[in-house]
């Protein structure tokens, strides 16, 4: 008869302690996650803000998504589960796209379920855009100033825009086209916030074409102004993490008192990467969306962000973590765009190890050892299937969890009939199929 389990309870111990001498306090949390200890260490990794401010801006993003319309139920819902994840910052759209009333009755919504949540709203053109956050309850409007101003004419919306279209010179368009007469503008964007009540949040946008002396001279103006929030966006995600550091450090020295914040995109997959960048070099706001959702490449995610900054470095982001996968989910269905089977934190099939023999017994002794943090942690799920790496004391277990009851001498024989089924068909097997094979062995041997 095998020997099953394949390690007593003294030998599994014995295995816990040696693994555990291998961990911190804080890198390791029983139940949540195991990470290197060196993610914990100031001399190593630098050191962060007390605590990140998670801003997410999917409700705008999904806008600019291609072949994504919500309905006005579906955004409601996807509103409603983002503020129930206790996110501290959302920003809801982007100015003169939506109504009073309808506003007012987000901004209702998402206070009645958190309270405490910061509402942002973007895009902001003119005063009129600032009297209308204050009578709806936004809590801040952002505006956007590119680096290459004598470009500026592209973005100054429909003042330019219908009239080339109805073949008439725009021309006489007032829009700021020296660095000069844009900061002059900003400096009113930032007077009208305060005289309204409602903070104004400067952003330098195409981080990646702005060069120092641009971000010092920008900063330096908001700063003296009483811009309350910068924000650094990389539209073009152009930007590397080091780049970042660096430019969030010059915001940082040359506005001390203003709240540092960045957007960063995911064309190089290193949306989190830029955001981890920038919070070590000050930066308290991290603009992140579900499931990366935005135009082009996408923005940081939602939830790798937040257990990056919780598990990995032990950065308070005030995010309820098991809300997060049910999220992404919600997201999924709603905009019909799915997330890989692996993507980080969230995927269907990210806390699936396939049926590597060792690995699946591994389980039984500590299972933060091929996975640093717990499925349920995030609302995730771990599972497995039987794979070419599975040996019998995996298919045992496999058995055992569907409920099939066999001699041990049938293990190995079902084992292989499990594989060349696999062969034969080219994927893993359903827990269905394993269990007709396995009672068909079992019948073919009484």
């Amino acid at each position: 008869m095998p020997k099953f389990p394949v390690f007593t309870p003294d030998e599994a111990k014995t295995f816990q302690r040696a693994i555990n001498r291998y961990r911190a306090p804080g890198a390791y949390e029983p139940g949540k996650w195991s990470v290197s200890p060196l993610a914990r260490r100031a001399d190593v990794v630098g050191t962060f803000p007390e605590r990140v401010v998670l801003r997410d801006i999917a409700l705008r993003t999904t806008d600019q998504m291609p072949g994504v319309v919500l309905s006005p139920e579906d955004r409601l819902r996807f509103m409603r589960a983002i503020a129930e994840t206790g996110v501290p910052s959302l920003l809801i759209g982007v100015c003169g796209r939506r109504g009073t009333e309808e506003v007012r009755a987000e901004v209702e919504l998402i206070k009645s379920i958190n309270p405490d949540c910061e509402i942002a709203y973007g895009g902001l053109r003119n005063r009129g855009d600032l009297e209308f956050a204050a009578k709806v309850g936004i809590d801040i409007v952002q505006f956007w100033a590119a680096p290459y101003v004598e470009a500026a004419p592209m973005y100054a919306g429909q003042g330019v825009y219908q009239r080339a279209w109805q073949d008439q010179d725009w021309k006489d368009v007032k829009v700021p086209m020296t660095q000069e007469a844009q900061i002059a503008s900003a400096l009113e964007f930032v007077k009208w916030g305060r005289e309204t009540g409602v903070k104004t949040s400067a952003g330098i946008n195409q981080l990646s074409f702005a060069t120092e002396s641009y971000v010092e001279s920008f900063c330096k103006t908001m700063h003296g102004a009483g811009a309350p929030e910068i924000v650094l966006y990389d539209g073009g995600s152009g930007m590397s993490p080091e780049g970042y550091e660096h430019m969030v450090r010059l915001a940082r020295k040359n506005a001390p008192d203003a709240v540092i914040g960045v957007h960063t995109h995911n064309m190089f997959d290193l949306a989190i990467a830029c955001a981890v960048a920038a919070a070590r070099a000050g930066a308290q706001v991290l603009e992140v969306s579900v499931n990366g959702y935005c135009s082009a490449s996408g923005q940081a995610d939602l939830a790798a962000a937040a257990a990056t900054f919780e598990a990995l470095y032990g950065v308070p982001t005030g995010i309820k973590l098991d809300k997060l996968t049910p999220l992404a989910r919600l997201g999924e269905e709603i905009t019909g765009y799915k997330l890989a089977w692996n993507s980080p934190v969230t995927g269907k099939e990210v806390y699936n190890w396939g049926g590597t023999e060792f690995v699946i017994q591994e389980l039984k002794i500590d299972p933060l050892v091929h996975w640093c943090i717990e499925p349920e942690l995030v609302g995730n799920e771990r599972r497995w299937d039987v794979t070419f790496d599975s040996g019998p004391y995996t298919m045992l277990d496999k058995l055992q969890a569907i409920g099939v009851k066999v001699d041990h001498a049938l293990v190995e024989p079902i084992l292989a009939e499990v594989k060349a089924a696999m062969r034969s068909l080219r994927r893993v097997l359903t827990d269905d199929e394993v269990r007709d094979i396995a009672r068909a062995a079992a019948n073919k041997a009484k």
